[in-house]
């Protein structure tokens, strides 16, 4: 049994309020959201979060509630790939907020910070609970870039979503058919016009405490 499923029924949906600290309605929501979605969706879920709802804490639960084997985050800087990846290590803001408990260890995290040009790197990423990358060091959609096996992954999540439009963010997408796929964005529209590609499973426009 993977770290996630075994992690899944200690999962707390504790609300902040009255001085509790906690989970954010708008979290709850997008979290229950993304479970419904995939109890009738396979296609991509796409949970839109304003800016300052807490959209990180929410993307970090989604593997322990969606009970992943091996999960892949994709963001677009290298400072948010640090950040989620120093966050996940000691799971900082899940235990602030009561979500996880204290004793909870950390899933096993690897940050990938370089160009991934054989097969044989893409299968060391199976020694992890998730990984996280940027699309210029992970998309086969570069020539230098394998296509990584296909079940290497069963979730993938994509921080930032209104770039996933780009076609080495969509490569990657594509390179796991077998994985469900969760898109996080607090700006859903682009003024070129092109569309995010999935289901809108949660669209909160306003933070709710």
């Amino acid at each position: 049994m993977s770290y996630f499923s075994q992690a899944y029924n200690l999962i707390r949906y504790v609300l902040a309020g009255d001085g509790q600290v906690g989970l954010r309605k708008s979290q709850v929501g997008a979290l229950h959201a993304t479970s419904a979605h995939f109890t009738l969706q396979e296609r991509p879920a796409v949970i839109v979060l304003p800016t300052g709802a807490g959209k990180t804490a929410v993307l970090m639960l989604t593997p322990y509630m969606l009970r992943a084997s091996r999960t892949l985050i994709i963001t677009q800087s290298r400072f948010v790939r640090d950040q989620i990846t120093q966050d996940y290590k000691a799971l900082r803001t899940l235990k602030l907020v009561q979500a996880l408990p204290e004793d909870l260890p950390p899933p096993a995290i690897f940050e990938n910070k370089k160009t991934i040009c054989s097969i044989e790197e893409w299968e060391t990423f199976r020694q992890y609970d998730a990984v996280i990358a940027l699309p210029n060091s992970a998309s086969p959609a570069y020539k230098q870039i394998p296509s990584p096996p296909r079940d290497l992954f069963d979730l993938v999540l994509i921080d930032e979503a209104h770039h996933s439009t780009a076609p080495t963010w969509n490569a990657l997408m594509d390179a796991f058919p077998y994985a469900r796929c969760v898109l996080f964005t607090a700006t859903p529209f682009r003024r070129d016009g092109k569309e995010i590609k999935g289901k809108y499973a949660g669209w909160l426009t306003k933070r709710i405490n």
